[in-house]
């Protein structure tokens, strides 16, 4: 796969082409040792002559309030789709048959200046749709659940968490999958120190009771979900209610179906969580992926 990489001033409001191979982040940008900066990763599909950015709009909406969150400049929509479609434009040039792709773009505080400033710079690139993620489409995942270590809603009393920003700063996010595999498992479900089910690291939970669908609350610490949304807007089309709701390990692992929801798996059936199997629903699956995949 091509590898496609723009340069973002917001400043300058200009988009430019870049050699991903090439070094770009000087050491002093505050991303790369604070990990002081946002981003988001937008799955996109093509057919023939048409281009669908699954839930574009969701995301520059989180993109714009992580910004707020961090205390960045407000998002220009225009320059960072500028720079999404210059990305999409040259994958699709560089290899017409790649159908499905993913692009990543991120803002950074930037480095400090002399006089104490920062000037924020971005970047946008492709990631690619790999094995591992066809296979969870198809195959679904485990997970093991692990103590966030905080209590559900803290971030109302703590909004310097930034527990509902998409930031730069996913160590914990990496460790927890890392911790998953050494336990043979293919996530990691984070629960609240008070019991709480809350999120993966890097997607949403749903879960099926009945007639109903259920995710966690955001509110109660964690990242509300582009995905999640996509599909809660489309559950009546299901046949299917959709509610925000409290609930624990033992509703995962009751329910009619459970699901893992992220912009490039799109909706992956959790199979089993800490060893305990969990009810399969493949017609439910497959409509979930195509309402994600329709954008």
């Amino acid at each position: 796969m091509t590898d496609a990489l723009v340069l973002i001033d917001p400043a300058a409001s200009t988009v430019e082409a870049a050699d991903l191979d090439a070094p770009q982040l000087p050491v002093t940008d505050l991303s790369a040792h604070r990990g002081d900066g946002i981003f988001e990763t937008v799955l996109v599909r093509l057919d023939d002559a048409d281009v669908t950015v699954v839930s574009r709009e969701r995301h520059f909406a989180r993109f714009g309030a992580s910004a707020s969150a961090l205390g960045l400049p407000d998002p220009d929509p225009e320059l960072w789709n500028r720079a999404l479609e210059a990305v999409i434009a040259k994958v699709r040039a560089a290899d017409p048959l790649n159908t499905e792709f993913g692009v990543r773009y991120a803002c950074s505080r930037g480095s400090q200046n002399p006089d104490g400033s920062q000037s924020p710079r971005g970047w946008a690139f492709n990631v690619p749709v790999d094995g591992k993620i066809t296979r969870a489409r198809t195959q679904g995942i485990s997970a093991v659940s692990l103590d966030r270590g905080y209590d559900a809603y803290l971030g109302s009393k703590a909004p310097w968490l930034l527990i509902g920003a998409k930031t730069l700063s996913y160590a914990v996010n990496q460790a927890a999958g890392r911790y998953a595999a050494e336990q043979g498992a293919d996530e990691a479900l984070f629960v609240s120190h008070d019991g709480v089910v809350l999120e993966g690291p890097t997607s949403n939970l749903i879960i099926r009771r009945g007639e109903r669908l259920l995710t966690p609350n955001p509110e109660a610490g964690l990242l509300s979900g582009t995905t999640q949304r996509l599909v809660f807007d489309h559950a009546g089309e299901l046949g299917l209610t959709a509610e925000y709701a409290d609930f624990g390990l033992g509703d995962v692992i009751a329910a009619d179906g459970a699901w893992y929801v992220s912009s490039m798996r799109t909706a992956v059936t959790l199979n089993q969580l800490d060893g305990n199997p969990i009810a399969r629903d493949e017609e439910l699956t497959s409509k979930l992926q195509r309402v994600i995949m329709a954008g």
